[in-house]
């Protein structure tokens, strides 16, 4: 009889269609039950028995207590890379070991922690083996390993073998899950290993050489400072799997890793492992080759107007010579897109794709649509702002809800025109002008004729005359005056000679003098017209002039008077 993994019996198989034969050995106790095909198997024409497997005949019907689990020490051994290039070395006993060394593996500080959370430090001390134990577990139970990396030796860092495989790194190398196996101990090894960096015709201050730097104690390497190289960007440092069967039946060819300043190595895990093509990486040299990529740039200058997303640049970045797509067009009031223009002076459409070589700067081109005419007034204030399309005129374009704007007015002035420059002496604009461009033009006035301009002063005031309020020629009654007395005038007077008549006294109206503030009671008295101040020509202007035509209006009524005695 034959069973399976369950302890299930199986039958041969039967080759005559129609006919089944089956010869079954069962305890009367027990049933005949058919066990469904389980996912995945294939059919045939066996019949599968529920059969107990064979019972130990010794046995006894009472019942036994559960077999205790077995545990015994966790092991860990230790091995380490004598020289870079070389095997690790794993010592089989005491002694096999320098003593530098065999002294630092004892004392290394190594922590173990059970599925529970109860921690162990693992002895200080090596059995003949030349291994360390710590605890009691059994087989399958998963445990935390952490070691102190910073007690192992200069140039050294941790690695992970290949032949062991641990479920869960937690930190670096430092910190791993390992499977209990009592017939195989946990290993500790520690690696020598150096990173190559290959700049890519990049350069570091000027300088185009490789860089190599060890691998330190905590599975970090230090990186250098970006390299540069001309219209080029630097992509970061990477690894690309080669063209061999295994990469090709995984679809992995060509696929490309990233290395950074946080990233761990060991030589386990980096250099015993195919990253690059082994004619630029051997393996097993100690050494991992990474490499400068270098990125073209593609800069979208939407050049005045702006992308969906409100931005006026775009930037896309991607390996060099790699096929890109050029950006969908920008949007600008007033403007049409028209296409995008490299430095080369290339034309390129929305959509088009091709191999971006260097970093390159695409600029919108745009054609103006519709321009914007500012009209101003003579003192920059901005009067109204009229659309037009491009090449039309105000009038006579599509833009039937744009016009030209009325004319603005300006206290003692008449509109004239409107000017392309402020000062009038630019191209008159009207609604028929012809608009290419967004334009300013400024508003034009002409003086009105009515306006007059001040009388000039005929004594011009000195230094110290600050005084020029000037008194108004026309006299401002205060009080009337006092009537006169009537004069007896004879019936036919005397006739004058024009010398006697200038040589005759005469009696002329006498400037009023102000009458003192102080001074209330006389109403009679108060002054018609004030004296003007010393200085003053506004004054003294109009005191002349009431003197002389005093004296005219004399003069008249003598001659008449004159004029009738004759007759």
């Amino acid at each position: 009889m034959q069973y399976d993994s369950r302890g299930i019996m199986k039958t041969s198989s039967l080759k005559h269609v129609g006919q089944l034969t089956m010869v079954l050995m069962v305890s009367s106790s027990l049933c005949m039950v058919p066990l469904p095909a389980q996912a995945g198997e294939v059919k045939s024409a066996e019949l599968t028995v529920a059969t107990p497997a064979p019972k130990d005949m010794t046995a006894t019907t009472s019942p036994t207590a559960p077999k205790a689990v077995e545990k015994k020490p966790l092991r860990i051994s230790f091995n380490y890379l004598a020289a870079i290039g070389k095997g690790h070395t794993t010592p089989g006993a005491l002694g096999q070991l320098s003593p530098a060394m065999e002294a630092m593996w004892k004392n290394l500080p190594i922590t173990v922690i059970d599925a529970q959370g109860n921690t162990y430090e693992v002895q200080k001390n090596l059995n003949l083996h030349c291994e360390r134990t710590v605890g009691n577990f059994a087989n399958g139970e998963k445990v935390t390993i952490i070691v102190d990396d910073s007690q192992i030796p200069d140039g050294y860092n941790l690695s992970w073998e290949s032949d062991y495989t641990y479920p869960k790194p937690i930190k670096n190398y430092a910190q791993f899950q390992a499977v209990v196996d009592s017939s195989t101990p946990i290993r500790i090894s520690l690696a020598q290993m150096k990173v190559k960096f290959d700049l890519q015709g990049g350069k570091i201050d000027g300088k185009s050489d490789s860089i190599t730097n060890i691998v330190k104690r905590d599975n970090t390497v230090d990186f250098p400072t970006d390299p540069t190289k001309a219209n080029l960007v630097f992509g970061g440092w990477f690894t690309e799997l080669p063209d061999t069967e295994s990469y090709r039946k995984s679809g992995r060819v060509g696929m490309r890793y990233y290395w950074g300043p946080q990233s761990p190595f060991s030589d386990y895990s980096r250099d015993w492992i195919r990253f690059n093509d082994e004619a630029i990486d051997p393996l097993y040299d100690g050494i991992f080759l990474l490499r400068a990529q270098w990125n073209a740039q593609a800069r979208f200058n939407a050049n005045g107007g702006e992308f969906s997303d409100a931005k006026t640049e775009k930037d896309l970045s991607v390996r060099q010579n790699s096929i890109i797509t050029l950006l969908d067009a920008p949007s600008r009031t007033d403007f049409q897109f028209l296409h995008w223009h490299d430095a080369t002076g290339g034309v390129h459409k929305p959509g088009d794709t091709l191999a971006l070589k260097l970093n390159t700067v695409f600029t919108a081109q745009w054609k103006q649509i519709r321009a914007t005419v500012t009209f101003k007034n003579s003192d920059d204030a901005e009067l109204a702002n009229v659309k037009v399309e491009t090449g039309k005129a105000i009038d006579t374009d599509t833009l039937k809800d744009q016009s030209m704007p009325e004319h603005p007015t300006k206290l003692g002035y008449t509109f004239k025109e409107w000017s392309t420059k402020k000062d009038g002496t630019g191209a008159v604009f009207t609604g028929a002008s012809i608009v290419d461009q967004d334009t300013t033009v400024y508003a034009v006035y002409d003086a009105d004729s009515s306006s007059t301009s001040p009388l000039p002063s005929l004594f011009p005031p000195t230094s110290k005359q600050n005084n020029t309020t000037a008194v108004p020629l026309v006299p401002r009654a205060i009080d009337a005056p006092a009537t006169p007395k009537p004069q007896n005038v004879p019936e036919h007077p005397k006739a004058v000679t024009p010398s006697s008549a200038l040589s005759t006294p005469v009696s002329l109206p006498q400037p009023a003098v102000l009458q003192d503030a102080s001074d209330r009671t006389c109403q009679s008295c108060r002054p018609m017209h004030a004296m003007p101040k010393t200085g003053d020509e506004s004054s003294v202007f109009a005191f002349i002039s009431m003197m002389t035509l005093s004296l005219a209006a004399f003069v008249g009524v003598r001659k008449k008077k004159r004029a009738s005695a004759k007759r």
